[in-house]
């Protein structure tokens, strides 16, 4: 019998009923162990369980080995060792603290040059001296070029440090700075950037920039939107363009504080999973009361927050994952969702978390278990959801400010509002060539049991 922990401390099995239970190993845990245990895992909870092969190599290390059992159209599905940092994966905002695109400049030595999108504050690059907006055009004294950020960025997260050259650009001249160096670390980041009332055309407009579904940051969240609401707003922009997902009970709560028509018995979402996990269809009530971390959200304390509108407005971008989808797409049975800026990534499934419930086995799996859709049976957006309008912010530099009124998503929102856009017919912008943007991390939208 292969026992797992799955979040809750739940110890499920994968066997028939006239088993009998297997004596807990003695002794030293094996690699054949840790396999075998990954290996009976996904073959009850992976949605790909049917392509799994009868036999593999439990000799293999475990990352490897976990790798050789995903399905090709899996990029999601991650293993890590807790006790282990260099198995957990690496990314440039989450451990440098900053996002960066490199797009094309042709003033610039290598005609490329990086422009910095997010900076968490407090972060290691903040503390370099980074922020939104900034430029560089090196990297460990390699000039950015189109075809090398890649390769550079991948290096730097390797290294656990990397060398940047700031740069300032004026009159359409690229003056360099000195490099600065910026080190390995962990970010912690509050997901509410900005929060504020944008008064235009004797409208209140609620503007958001959320960055993160964490559980951690729900009352701050009804926090928000009763601001909101004791401000008169009768509008909102939801930005979330560099939002890569997280909690499902996050992504409830946000749901019904802004859409009309929604009560604790709404469904909010339905997961479909393989023949041993079956379909399930979850209300907003239930979902809540399941978060990933802390105390769940009782639906009156969000209903009395709620700004019930009758349509939203989200920007977007292709770093736009997740939870971050999930919630444009469970808001669409429920309000009209106005979208402004580029398709988004396209994660339309969900993972479960399972650990040995023995503590034997260290490893902590997240399998993608379940296919998501929202209140009407809508989903499939594997491909992205496409915007209303697109929009790109790399062909206005420099980068306004998160919340200025100039940021081009927000000016076309707020256009529209005012009746000077047009809602009916998608617009299209001739892009700035964006050469690489820095992989987003992996914030698993983890299904509770």
């Amino acid at each position: 019998m292969r026992y797992y922990h799955l979040g809750i401390a739940l110890l499920l099995c994968a066997c028939g009923k006239k088993d009998q239970p297997v004596p807990v190993p003695s002794g030293p845990v094996t690699q054949q162990e840790i396999n075998n245990w990954v290996l009976d895992s996904m073959r009850y909870f992976y949605l790909w369980n049917d392509n799994l092969p009868q036999k593999a190599d439990a000799t293999m290390e475990t990352r490897a080995f976990f790798q050789s059992l995903k399905n090709p159209v899996d990029p999601f599905s991650l293993i890590y060792n807790p006790g282990n940092f260099a198995t957990m994966p690496r990314y440039m905002l989450n451990n440098y603290g900053m996002d960066y695109s490199i797009i094309a400049w042709p003033a610039a030595t290598g005609s490329a040059i990086g422009v910095v999108k997010l900076v968490i504050p407090g972060s290691n690059a903040a503390t370099a001296g980074f922020r939104r907006g900034s430029y560089f055009t090196k990297i460990n004294s390699a000039a950015l070029t189109p075809t090398n950020a890649a390769t550079l960025t991948e290096q730097v997260l390797k290294d656990g440090q990397g060398i940047f050259t700031p740069a300032t650009i004026s009159g359409g001249v690229v003056t360099e700075g000195n490099p600065v160096t910026v080190l390995l670390g962990i970010a912690t980041e509050n997901p509410i950037y900005a929060k504020t009332i944008i008064n235009s055309n004797n409208k209140k407009i609620a503007y958001l920039f959320y960055n993160a579904f964490n559980d951690a940051y729900n009352n701050s969240l009804i926090s928000a939107f009763q601001d909101f609401k004791n401000q008169g707003a009768t509008e909102l922009i939801l930005d979330m363009r560099y939002n890569t997902g997280g909690s499902v009970a996050a992504a409830a709560v946000l749901t019904a504080l802004t859409a009309t028509g929604i009560t604790e018995k709404s469904t909010f979402v339905q997961y479909s999973g393989n023949k041993n996990q079956g379909t399930q269809q979850l209300s907003f009530g239930a979902t809540m009361a399941s978060p990933e971390s802390g105390s769940a959200i009782a639906f009156s304390s969000v209903q009395s927050a709620a700004l019930a509108l009758s349509r939203v407005f989200i920007l977007t971008s292709h770093e736009t994952i997740s939870a971050a989808e999930l919630t444009i797409n469970n808001l669409k049975p429920y309000t009209k969702v106005i979208q402004i800026g580029d398709t988004t990534y396209g994660k339309d499934k969900g993972a479960i978390s399972i650990k040995d419930g023995r503590g034997r086995i260290t490893w902590i799996m997240h399998p993608i278990t379940y296919k998501l859709s929202n209140a009407k049976g809508e989903g499939n957006y594997e491909k992205g959801i496409p915007p209303t309008y697109l929009s790109d912010e790399m062909n206005t530099q420099p980068l306004a400010a998160i919340g200025d009124v100039k940021d081009v998503m927000i000016t076309k929102a707020i256009s529209i509002i005012a009746g000077n856009g047009r809602t009916a017919i998608p617009e299209s912008n001739t892009y700035t060539r964006t050469w690489y943007v820095t992989p987003q991390m992996n914030s698993e939208l983890i299904i509770p049991r």
